[in-house]
């Protein structure tokens, strides 16, 4: 724009002296020869003048028709129709004085070209209308500019100080189209300022008041208001990375931001009917180093993850790492959730947190987040927790898990602690109405705790099962510097698939177990609980089955699992293979277990398991602070054979004894 603007000043300066050289000639047929040749003077023949018109009835007016601008490293340029209109003072202060200059018609296909704009001239406004033109991506159509005051300024995008006007039907940038562009502004060696800033883009209506002072980068925006705006995943791919990392480039203050009816569509994120209010807003926007800043937004409704929220509206201001939650609320899963609190980088601080009635399925994805951001935060604590009758049902994970009529009671808590989980502080009471894990479920179950200065009690577990009863207590002192815990737990109706989950069993059992334990320590860190865990464990499993016999524990124990071989006359008949049946589980006999533990030194009492066709032993000693140094023996016997295997030592390391001569 800045070399356009120069040459038609220039070019109007020098017509202005030919004219005002030539003034008998200016009204007769002769007038564009004598422009002409004081243009051919001046500029070696490079403009040129089709023609002149010029009355008396207008003595300060004269027009221009068919101007061409030629330069040896450019394009012609033909500037259709240009009007000037003289000051009645034509020369004051050593300066041609110049109303104003109107240019009408000009195509630009290589940018602008350069001219430098004299010193005697004095211009009070200069107007282009009907641009069309394309520079390094950056494409207009039917611009139209117009200055007052101009005055010479070093800068490539506007060469002139001045009160200026800028409209244009479309301006086209890295793909990204604005409709209807006007800017109102005045540019100043001082500061740049833009009373009104207007144009469409995806269908959003945006206006703005911008101003920047010169010797600083930021640009303040003391209003932006967008309508309408509409971004679909459809096309929001399409907004060019350069456009983005141009304006993450672009330090800007929001005073005041206000969005109303406009929608966003993303591949994981979506809202309808956004309305938003916020102040203070700094951009490029990193929600943990505003000052001062405050957010209001509502939508009718929005789906993150897949999972649809209706009439989400969230209140916070925000300070440098910190968000002081006034109000979140939403409704979802066909419960509503209510948040007060203040959040930090790695701290969650809630006033309240209160949800009712969700069903809850979560999906991995959802899940994974969720769980990161909780193992990102090294504190949480909540004023007031409420969480009622909710629904949860777990599919993520094998077993699944469930619980209905859920409720969590919490008063003051604190669970996570310098990035450690547990009950630190308040009273926290769990219940739900039903919940069940791997096919045993519990009805009515109840689990209360407190903590007061950093001492733990378990005050209370009671989970009815189906066959059976769990109920306990404990404390712990998290405080002190070596943390003493106590626990006294009872079990009854237990199934006995759970403990071979967690101990790998060589063996395939199931029953119901009925256990008690008794433990105490010091839990300050892994070597003072390897030397002070001190406790016993006494087990007895009723209604024990396996479908295992001695020779399917033969090779599963060397890692050989073979299918089941058929009758011969079943393989001769059969063209097909029959699905497989489950095997039905022989009674087995297990005898009582005890577990003692003394001061980090384990020991199994041996307890024996007879199966159909064998029989098995188990038992042995564990160090925790030795482990190198333990026995856990587990004995297989059969008919002619056993096998004896060091559970803590060589997997593959078997002793084979034939009992058969």
């Amino acid at each position: 724009m800045r070399k356009l603007l120069a040459v038609i000043v220039g070019l109007i300066s020098l017509v202005v002296v030919a004219l005002s050289a030539s003034y008998a000639a200016l009204h007769t047929k002769y007038a564009p020869l004598v422009v002409n040749s004081a243009l051919n003077y001046a500029y070696q023949g490079n403009i040129q003048v089709r023609d002149v018109t010029y009355s008396y009835q207008q003595p300060n007016h004269i027009q221009l028709d068919g101007v061409l601008l030629k330069h040896q490293d450019s394009d012609p340029i033909l500037v259709e129709k240009m009007d000037i209109w003289l000051s009645d003072d034509l020369w004051l202060n050593n300066q041609l004085q110049i109303d104003n200059i109107l240019a009408d018609g000009v195509t630009l296909q290589h940018g602008w070209p350069r001219l430098d704009l004299p010193g005697y001239v004095h211009l009070n406004q200069l107007s282009i209308a009907n641009i069309d033109f394309s520079d390094n991506g950056l494409v207009g159509r039917d611009v139209n500019i117009q200055i007052k005051h101009p005055k010479k300024r070093d800068s490539q995008r506007l060469p002139f100080y001045g009160e200026i006007q800028l409209s244009a039907g479309q301006l086209y940038w890295q793909g990204e189209a604005l409709d209807n562009v006007f800017l109102d502004g005045d540019i100043t060696p001082t500061h740049s300022t833009f009373y009104d800033i207007r144009f469409r883009w995806r269908k959003g209506q945006f206006s703005a008041q911008a101003t920047k002072q010169q010797q600083q980068r930021i640009w303040q925006f003391p209003r932006i208001s967008i309508t309408g705006l509409r971004l679909q995943k459809t096309n929001s791919d399409t907004i060019s990375r350069e456009s983005i990392e141009w304006f993450n480039r672009l330090p800007i203050a929001i005073d005041e931001l206000e969005i109303n009816n406009s929608s966003i569509e993303m591949p994981n994120f979506s809202a309808n009917n956004i309305k938003l209010t916020a102040a203070n807003l700094h951009l490029p926007f990193n929600f943990w180093q505003q000052q001062d800043a405050s957010i209001f937004i509502t939508a009718d409704n929005m789906s993150a993850f897949g999972q649809v929220i209706d009439s989400p509206a969230v209140d916070i201001t925000l300070q440098p790492n910190t968000a002081n939650i006034q109000d979140i609320s939403l409704e979802m899963l066909q419960g509503n959730l209510h948040i007060q609190g203040k959040a930090t980088p790695t701290s969650l601080e809630l006033a309240q947190l209160n949800i009712n009635n969700m069903k809850w399925f979560p999906e991995p994805e959802s899940k994974q987040l969720a769980l990161d951001y909780l193992k990102s935060l090294s504190d949480i604590k909540a004023k007031m927790l409420t969480i009622n009758h909710v629904q949860f049902i777990d599919l993520t994970t094998t077993p699944p898990k469930q619980a209905t009529g859920l409720s969590i009671e919490g008063d003051d808590i604190e669970i996570k602690k310098d990035s450690h989980w547990g009950l630190w502080q308040g009273k926290l009471t769990v219940s739900a109405n039903s919940a069940s894990y791997d096919s045993v479920n519990s009805n009515n179950l109840l689990v209360s705790m407190q903590s007061k200065k950093g001492h733990f009690w378990l005050d209370k577990v009671f989970i009815p099962l189906e066959n059976g009863l769990i109920k306990g207590s404990g404390d712990m002192a998290f405080t002190q510097t070596s943390q003493p815990w106590k626990l006294d737990l009872d079990a009854s109706g237990i199934p006995l698939r759970f403990f071979s989950r967690w101990f790998n069993l060589p063996l395939h059992l199931d029953g119901i177990t009925d256990f008690t334990v008794k433990g105490e320590g010091l839990y300050g860190d892994q070597l003072i609980f390897n030397h002070s865990v001190t406790g016993k464990l006494d087990a007895s499993v009723t209604r024990a089955t396996s479908d295992d016999d001695f020779q399917t524990l033969w090779l599963r124990n060397q890692g050989i699992t073979l299918p089941p071989l058929a009758p011969p006359q079943e393989q001769a008949e059969a063209t097909t293979p029959p699905p497989a049946k489950d095997k039905q589980g022989q009674p087995v006999t297990i005898s009582d277990i005890h577990l003692v533990a003394d001061r980090g030194r384990l020991s199994l009492k041996p307890f024996t398991i007879e199966g159909k066709d064998f029989s098995a032993h188990l038992g042995g000693e564990y160090d925790f602070l030795f482990p190198d140094k333990g026995n856990l023996q587990y004995r297989l016997e059969g008919e002619c054979q056993a096998l004896i295997f060091d559970l803590l030592g060589d997997k593959n390391s078997v002793v084979v004894e034939n009992n058969c001569h």
